[in-house]
């Protein structure tokens, strides 16, 4: 019977090797373009085995930070418009509306919210940390990798992998669905978390050299040979294997319910697997900056320490050029040092300089997120936030597919698992229940509408009598206006009562009315109740 494992996880073992070397060969093509863009706009991304290492700058080739400066500014941009923690971005609803008005739902719901906001803003979790680092990659190289794995600590934890750490493969459909992640750790960290499921030979090496560096790779793709009414590892829809490289020894083998890792791509090539990004549109522009940037700063030294012109025997000794140095030549000659003309037009060079700047700040999307100025009134406003989301439309719409959705669902789920939640109410069933995200584009539209509806209102209201039996108010659902500016306005769920209770709240202020008065009120008309007489 050990034998028989033992053939089993050297077979899984190779096969995770052989896909591992196939997928390194489809990326390599990837890596000499993605270390051009990080050297040359931000050096601390470079992990495609670049010379970086930790505490250098490696900003050899950088001689303009206007393209760093860009990226930066389009990532905290993306921050604020996609997971800004001042802002409701995730909402959680029932499918249907049969039991989704019910207070304890609308209770239970408002809660699972703040529970999981609370998450997303918590130092533990390390979130806002990390998906800024993730804004940065899918900027810069078009692909960007988050893994969300539960802690028993933090509940959730994610991480920012990077992407040189990263293979992937997409299923018929798109799809990324297969991820390997080769990464290092020491002996020691290896024992400490594998244990005995560890190899001899790391076991050892964490006893005389606990420092030493083991490969160690992450293997997570489609479980395909699976129960699916079963409750073990081996039946979850997403295998998990790790395995040492040097040896092929399989360290654990598990699963996933959800899968862990979030691939999200800027935009995506027909035929291809890996993403592209403005980091990748720019570096063009980029590269010739640098160029221009290095030639200017030459031109200028030229100008301040130009080359000299020596007589060949009219001085004694060394020429000295720097502060105070001493010269001497022979008495009574006419030689004398003189500079060489440099004729450098700077305002030129600067010129062709700013015009490369701006194009790489309209690349990285700069003018879509300047704030815009004062004096903008709110119709304006709209207008103008509209018109941006147009025009970041696709990108974003991509960003909650790939990353946001899968996301927001998976850390739903973790918690409902941990028991994080309150309790579901009674006739609630998890598979009832459905997170989504809300998108600025969704938000800008709500935006609008809400405009739109006070422009209404303040149009009709010159013709807006209140003692008419026949009001255009009758023209109008009322209530589902007011629970609809409810939810445009991000009120919580649980400040509406449910339908049955307005009804009943009404039926009641009926009964406790005059009499006559009643009568008068579904009439449409105003009844003073001291008096009992309608207006």
């Amino acid at each position: 019977m050990k034998m028989r494992r033992a053939e089993q996880e050297l077979e899984l073992a190779e096969s995770i090797t052989q896909r591992l070397q196939a997928m390194q060969n489809a990326r390599s093509v990837w890596d000499p373009v993605w270390k051009d863009c990080t050297e040359y706009m931000l050096p601390r991304k470079d992990s495609f085995g670049g010379m970086v290492r930790p505490g250098q700058a490696g900003d050899e080739r950088i001689y303009d930070s206007s393209p760093t400066h860009a990226l930066e500014q389009l990532a905290s941009g993306l921050g604020g418009l996609l997971t800004n923690p001042a802002l409701p971005w995730f909402d959680i609803r029932v499918r249907g509306t049969r039991d989704g008005d019910r207070r304890d739902v609308r209770a239970f719901l408002q809660q699972a919210r703040e529970r999981m906001v609370r998450l997303f803003n918590t130092e533990s979790s390390g979130f806002q940390t990390h998906v800024h680092e993730l804004y940065l990659d899918i900027a810069l190289l078009g692909t960007a990798v988050m893994y969300v794995e539960a802690d028993p600590e933090s509940v959730v934890r994610f991480s920012t992998r990077p992407l040189g750490e990263i293979y992937v493969a997409e299923n018929v459909r798109g799809v990324v669905d297969t991820v390997y992640r080769r990464y290092e750790l020491t002996a020691r960290q290896v024992v400490q978390e594998w244990g005995a499921e560890s190899s001899e030979r790391v076991r050892s090496l964490a006893k005389d050299r606990p420092d030493a560096g083991v490969e160690i790779v992450h293997a997570v793709f489609p479980r395909e040979d699976r129960d699916p009414a079963g409750f073990t590892c081996a039946d979850f829809p997403w295998a998990c294997l790790y395995l040492e490289v040097e040896g092929g020894h399989i360290l654990e083998e598990s699963g996933y319910l959800e899968m862990p890792y979030m691939v999200p791509r800027w935009a995506k090539a027909a035929g291809e697997t890996y993403g592209r990004g403005p980091g990748l549109t720019a570096l063009s522009d980029v590269r010739v900056l640098n160029a221009m940037a290095r030639t200017a700063l030459m031109a200028s030294e030229k100008m301040s320490d130009p080359p000299l012109m020596v007589p060949d025997d009219g001085f004694l000794g060394p020429v000295h050029t720097g502060p105070g140095g001493l010269s001497y030549y022979r008495a009574g000659s006419r030689d004398r040092i003189e500079a060489l003309p440099v004729a450098v037009d700077l305002n030129a060079a600067e010129e062709m300089m700013r015009t490369r700047r701006d194009n790489i700040r309209r690349i990285f999307l700069m003018d879509q997120f300047t704030p815009e100025g004062p004096g903008t009134t709110a119709t304006e406003a709209v207008i103008r936030q509209s018109e941006k989301m147009r025009l970041l439309g696709p990108v974003l719409g991509r960003m909650q597919t790939e990353f946001l959705s899968p996301l927001i669902r998976r850390v739903f789920q973790i918690l409902l698992r941990a028991g994080e939640l309150p309790p579901l109410p009674s006739g609630l069933h998890p598979d009832d229940l459905e997170v989504e995200y809300l998108s600025p584009v969704a938000r800008a539209q709500k935006q609008y509408e809400a405009q739109a509806l006070v422009q209404m209102m303040e149009y009709l209201g010159p013709f807006f009598r209140s003692g008419d039996v026949f009001s255009i108010m009758d023209n109008f659902e009322t209530d589902r206006i007011a629970r609809h500016a409810a939810e445009m306005f991000g009120t919580p769920g649980d400040y509406l009562r449910p339908l049955e209770e307005v009804q009943a709240v009404r039926e009641a202020r009926l009964q406790e009315m005059p009499p006559g008065a009643a009568e008068a009120s579904m009439a449409g008309e105003i009844v003073r109740p001291e008096q009992g007489e309608a207006l």
